[in-house]
């Protein structure tokens, strides 16, 4: 669909800047065609679903469950997460010691591979999102992804209380 919009603009702007063929019928297809493009050039990658328990107001770190989906039909990697809130957002992964019955936490160096079509589920008992260092108290959480295709995707995380 977006290939035909594209070649159908092209045509028309090449009768329009070439042939000076403006007339009321061009004009409006093109309008339709830049409104359609903008929109779906610009459809957000699909990564709803986020949460966190609020933090107590003293609290420096805070952590973050859900979903992040690639909609994508290729492989992308998360590059980095930024936020305004906290100075440090990590991927990490909590997993139980099958021997000694103790869960262990350890850092999930980015980039973080998101396969095409398919989603990270964060979770308590699994993989999730650590903030670290709070520098400042706002109304919402507002994480910032950074995508290997130079996709950038804010979300904002919905808070829950448990």
């Amino acid at each position: 669909m977006r290939v035909m919009a594209i070649t159908h603009l092209i045509i028309i702007l090449i009768e329009v800047l070439l042939l000076r063929k403006l007339n009321i019928t061009n004009a409006g297809i093109l309008l339709l065609i830049q409104v359609n493009l903008f929109v779906f050039c610009h459809k957000p990658t699909e990564t709803s679903k986020l949460w966190m328990t609020p933090p107590p107001e003293v609290a420096k770190t805070a952590a973050v469950y859900g979903e992040i989906w690639n909609p994508f039909p290729v492989d992308v990697e998360i590059r980095n997460i930024v936020s305004s809130t906290y100075k440090t957002i990590e991927f990490h992964e909590t997993k139980v010691d099958n021997e000694t019955q103790v869960a262990k936490m350890r850092k999930l160096e980015y980039p973080i591979l998101l396969k095409a079509n398919q989603s990270i589920q964060l979770e308590r008992t699994g993989k999730h999102l650590m903030l670290y260092d709070k520098l400042n108290h706002s109304e919402k959480l507002e994480l910032e992804l950074e995508f290997s295709n130079g996709e950038r995707r804010v979300i904002i995380v919905e808070e829950r209380s448990l």
